[in-house]
């Protein structure tokens, strides 16, 4: 039993041999090289920074209305209808004024004449000192009412007080207008500012006549020269906040209702700064390749912060001593990094 055992073994370890090659041969994959610069991280002292935001607004506006009831005979103008100082906007119905007018006239021209004729006879001595008076003071009291309905007949015409745009226009030509009712609005575009929100804690960075970059994202992302024109004294006692304004160039393209921001400074502190071209964006994700003593390009998954001119701010992922790929764009993980450069990374 034993013995047959055996020789099965023997026979089928003999055919086994014969069957396997006599050698094996196993592929490797070539090394992956690339050249490259790379950037050694350090510390940069980069200010602290915070923004503020609000809308544009214009310096000079209005809102028109009438002194008087009367209806709209004429409306002269429309929303974007430019105008000057002293122009005609709206014509009122004066016909009822105007009689008055000529009442109040013919009644100026009565109590003059009557005044002349008592000089006359006070001159003779045929008429007393008080009725002398009496026909002063009723000249007085007719030229008085001569005037005001003068001024009447003024208010049945609607003038631009400055010279703007109308912005909008609330009646048409027909209707009642009454007084106080606001009739248009308007405003002078070619003076603007930004009237931002900053809170209380940050208002000691901002002082009347700075000047701050204003950047309106409707204008591409232009930054204007800015200058703050105005603090106002009492802020909101809900929200701890107060409104700054900051007056604004003349530029094509700026209308009221954009939307603007602006940073301050709150001193400086330090942190890890990287050129733009040391990381890559995937989607929401962003990385960095590290090169290690071994000189081999390792992928980092890192978090950014704020971009100071061409550099961005590294708030984890990486440690200040390490060195990454100076264009991440090119790095290969697990690559062989033949290094071409080597840079510290420059102070903000």
């Amino acid at each position: 039993m034993t013995r047959w055992f055996i020789a099965v073994f023997l026979l089928a370890a003999g055919c086994g041999s014969k069957d396997e090659p006599p050698t094996s041969v196993v592929s490797a994959t070539p090394q992956t090289i690339i050249q490259a610069a790379v950037v050694e991280i350090r510390t940069s002292e980069v200010p602290i920074r915070v923004e503020a935001t609000g809308q544009v607004m214009p310096i000079f506006q209005a809102v028109l209305s009438s002194r008087i009831q009367g209806t709209i005979d004429q409306l002269l103008v429309r929303e974007g209808t430019a105008v000057v100082k002293g122009q005609t906007l709206i014509l009122l119905d004066n016909r009822d004024v105007r009689a008055e007018l000529a009442r109040a006239a013919a009644e100026v021209e009565n109590a003059e004449a009557h005044l002349d004729r008592m000089k006359t006879l006070h001159a003779q001595d045929a008429v007393s000192k008080q009725e002398m008076e009496n026909a002063t003071r009723t000249y007085k009291v007719a030229e008085a009412n001569h005037k005001a309905v003068l001024a009447q007949l003024s208010y049945t015409v609607v003038k631009a007080p400055f010279d703007g745009v109308i912005t909008e226009k609330k009646v048409e030509a027909g209707e009642l207008a009454s007084p106080g009712q606001p009739l248009l609005k308007m405003e002078n575009p070619r003076q603007l500012r930004l009237e931002a929100t900053v809170a209380e804690g940050d208002l000691k960075s901002v002082s009347r006549g700075d000047k701050i970059p204003v950047i309106i994202d409707a204008l591409q992302g232009r930054a204007l020269a800015g200058i703050v024109g105005q603090i106002l004294p009492a802020g909101d006692p809900q929200t701890h906040t107060f409104t700054v304004k900051v007056d604004l160039p003349s530029v094509p393209g700026l209308k009221t209702g954009m939307f603007g921001r602006f940073q301050l400074d709150k001193g400086t502190t330090r942190t890890i700064l990287v050129p733009e071209t040391g990381v890559v964006e995937r989607g929401e994700l962003t990385s960095a390749f590290v090169v290690g003593s071994d000189r081999i390009a390792r992928l980092r998954w890192v978090k950014t912060g704020r971009r100071f001119d061409k550099q961005v701010e590294l708030l984890s992922g990486v440690n200040v001593g390490e060195s990454v790929l100076l264009d991440a764009a090119r790095g290969v993980d697990g690559a062989t990094v033949k290094i071409v450069a080597q840079a510290a990374e420059p102070a903000q």
